[in-house]
């Protein structure tokens, strides 16, 4: 495997584990929730399914990433548009909140690292 798709590989892996490592840190602590609130705690929690979405297709462009399979980057380009999605969302969110910055950092960073894993998965 080339050093590229192994790091695309490596990169989607890891965010299929982070999303769910993220939601169990909002559940146990909540001052580390507090750093993320997009005012309403309901809002929040509204984010859930998309990221069960993002965590399961991350794991998928993973391992299709790491074979090598022709479904590699489309499976990559429907990761990218998740979490684009939500980055969208919560950049809307933060905005009507006034709060949510961190989230917006980390969700904005995820759009791009997701975005250099689909250009590297071809």
């Amino acid at each position: 495997m080339s050093s590229t798709r192994a790091l695309a590989a490596g990169y989607l892996a890891a965010q299929a584990v982070a999303v769910p490592v993220w939601w169990t840190g909002l559940a146990v602590s909540p001052s580390f929730r507090r750093r993320f609130e997009l005012g309403d705690p309901a809002v929040l929690d509204s984010f859930a399914r998309g990221d069960v979405v993002l965590a399961l297709t991350s794991a998928a462009a993973a391992v299709l990433v790491r074979a090598g399979h022709p479904a590699a980057a489309p499976v990559a380009g429907v990761v990218t548009a998740v979490v684009g999605w939500s980055t969208v969302r919560t950049l809307r969110c933060a905005a009507a909140s006034r709060s949510g910055g961190l989230g917006v950092a980390a969700m904005t960073a995820a759009t791009a690292g997701s975005a250099l894993a689909r250009a590297l998965a071809r």
